[in-house]
């Protein structure tokens, strides 16, 4: 029988999933739930050696005859302390030495407490990695120890071997034993291009319902697109990105954001995936995407998460999902993965589900405010530019809109924070020939207006500023009185303010809208490629009425509009997405005929 504490059968069921099954063992009792429980499993090898100091030394022998990792595990207290010198041993000779040391609850350190030392950090300097296991009382905190503990037994032998320390707090050292079995904890893996098997990958992925989330990163180039492309036909796997990803494949879906906005509630059967394969960095949908996959397994589908990075890192954004870590360039794998796959192309309709769903999807239509100098703006704006989106509102209502292929287009979304973004805007533009634009709304550009106090400004950056007298995005999820009543004085920072007498000295053609005919005006002036800037167009649009037309868009996206879509759709496809959408697919065949 095993220990009722959670986090010890976690620890326990992972050093199995991982092959980790020789330890050697110190006296003591707050190591109890762990030692009994190995005892009663007959994977585990246990020695006994009473001193610590030589405890470790003896597993350093073990570790140069088996060539293996071997774990030491010992009660709390001055006990680990005598672990020092052997560590230091194991970290020059590279050594997958695995140090369990059994400890107390954080919040009793330093509170005069029997054997209790600062053994959470004792091993920072010599260790490849320390992980301080919490106490497992929610799924969250299961979650983040199954994480834990993952991460630092795949560090054992990551870029060269060393020691790890697992530091697990026993409140109680004593234990019923009444757990018949160990339970199947998520083992995450890692390949790297010598270790992976890229038939099995092929296997895996093949009849596979895979959405590939691409971030934001360098801008592709077109071997690498065509990887991806590849990849993604052959698979019938569609590509989930926004404006920053510059991601512009057959199965890119470039408005993922207002997709997920549109499917809120729906029936998601159709369109689940089975793995979600998550490349480069951050992307304006993650809140999104999350919400859906949270839907999805609260109805029980099965979802994998697969991260391919060069760094090998262990991020599970899912929350439990990640199974399979690839340390490598992205393209190389999609490049040799596609290579498996002899014929041309799955006989499935997932990709295109997916589309049909993507066309439907309208642009917002308003007559005036922020959404709508947005949307004149992005239509206009001319070929070959660069485009910076800053944080918070302008990052979002841009992926609302369709933006010419030939638009490079850049955000600070690695944090999401509105520091910055101009800073960032200027140094790319000093760098370039090519004509440089910032959408960026108020709060964000009066935050970092030092950004134009430059003597590297150049005259191929031109701003649409989007002035609406505070931060609108705080109001997004709350009530319209609560809001109205207590965000505008702190919260949003409602002001009066103005760019102009910034903009002018700062050598800026300023120009300013505040109706629908200045605003044409302003984006003929802005986006007009025959004027030397560098220009600024500041629109003045009221905060409330800015975040109702926002909110009423999200509320009705017309995911109706379908009669071109499906026009050249099977009607397997159509029926699919109708399903998806809740619309009678009667009335999506009367349209198409009439």
């Amino acid at each position: 029988m095993f220990s009722e504490k959670r986090n010890v059968l976690q620890l326990l069921s992972l050093l199995k999933a991982h092959n980790i099954s020789k330890f050697v063992v110190s006296p003591g009792s707050r190591h109890i739930p762990i030692v009994i429980s190995m005892e009663c499993d007959p994977f585990f090898k246990l020695y006994s050696v009473v001193d610590e100091r030589s405890a470790s030394f003896f597993a350093i022998g073990l570790m140069q005859s088996t060539k293996e990792p071997v774990g030491i595990i010992c009660t709390s207290g001055t006990a680990s302390a005598n672990y020092c010198s052997a560590i230091n041993e194991c970290l020059y000779q590279e050594l997958p030495l695995l140090i369990i040391t059994a400890d107390r609850e954080e919040a009793l350190r330093d509170q005069h407490e029997d054997q209790m030392i600062r053994q959470s950090n004792m091993y920072v300097n010599i260790a490849k990695m320390v992980a301080n296991l919490p106490l497992v009382n929610t799924e969250r905190d299961a979650w983040f120890n199954n994480r834990l503990i993952n991460e630092a037994l795949l560090e054992l032998n990551h870029h060269g071997c060393g020691p790890v320390q697992i530091n697990i707090p026993i409140p109680e050292h004593m234990d019923s034993f009444t757990t018949q079995a160990l339970p199947q904890e998520r083992k995450i893996s890692r390949f790297d291009l010598d270790s992976i098997n890229w038939q099995n990958i092929s296997q895996r992925l093949t009849n596979k319902k895979v959405v590939i989330v691409c971030g934001e990163g360098f801008v592709p180039t077109k071997n690498q697109l065509n990887d991806l492309e590849l990849f993604a036909k052959k698979y019938d796997s569609v590509i989930l990105s926004d404006k920053m990803s510059n991601c512009h494949t057959a199965n890119s879906i470039e408005n993922a954001f207002a997709i997920l906005q549109a499917l809120s509630g729906k029936d998601l059967t159709e369109i689940a995936p089975d793995i979600i394969i998550s490349i480069r960095a951050n992307f304006s949908f993650n809140p999104e995407l999350k919400g859906l996959v949270k839907n999805l397994r609260t109805k029980g589908f099965k979802i994998q998460n697969w991260f391919v990075h060069q760094s090998g890192r262990v991020v599970d954004p899912y929350q439990g999902l990640l199974t399979d870590i690839f340390e490598m360039d992205e393209f190389t794998f999609f490049r040799n993965v596609a290579l498996q796959k002899n014929d041309e192309k799955e006989e499935s309709d997932y990709s295109e589900s997916w589309k049909v769903i993507s066309e439907s999807i309208e642009e917002p239509k308003f007559e005036f405010g922020h959404l709508k100098s947005v949307g004149e703006f992005l239509k206009r704006i001319p070929k070959n530019s660069v485009l910076h989106l800053a944080n918070s509102n302008s990052v979002r209502m841009a992926q609302l809109y369709n933006v010419d292929s030939s638009v490079e287009i850049h955000c600070n979304r690695g944090t999401d924070g509105i520091d910055g973004c101009m800073s960032s805007a200027v140094g790319f533009a000093s760098n370039s020939a090519k004509l440089n634009y910032l959408m960026i709304g108020d709060l964000t550009f009066f935050y970092d207006m030092n950004a134009l106090w430059n003597p590297q400004l150049r005259k191929n950056l031109r701003i649409l500023l989007d002035n609406n007298g505070g931060g609108a995005i705080m109001h997004m999820p709350q009530r319209p009185q609560f809001a109205l009543d207590l965000l505008p004085n702190y919260i949003s920072a409602c002001h009066n303010a103005s760019a102009k007498a910034w903009a002018e000295d700062r050598g800026f053609k300023y120009y300013s809208a505040r109706n629908a005919e200045e605003l044409q005006n302003g984006v003929d002036a802005l986006t007009d490629v025959n004027v030397e800037g560098p220009i600024l167009l500041e629109v003045f649009t009221n905060l409330f009425d800015d975040v109702k037309c926002l909110k009423e868009y999200y509320a009705q996206i017309d995911r109706n509009k379908l009669d071109k879509s499906l026009t050249t759709r099977s009607k397997q496809v159509i029926r699919k997405v109708c399903s998806i959408l809740g619309i009678d697919p009667q009335k999506i065949k009367n349209a198409i005929h009439k």
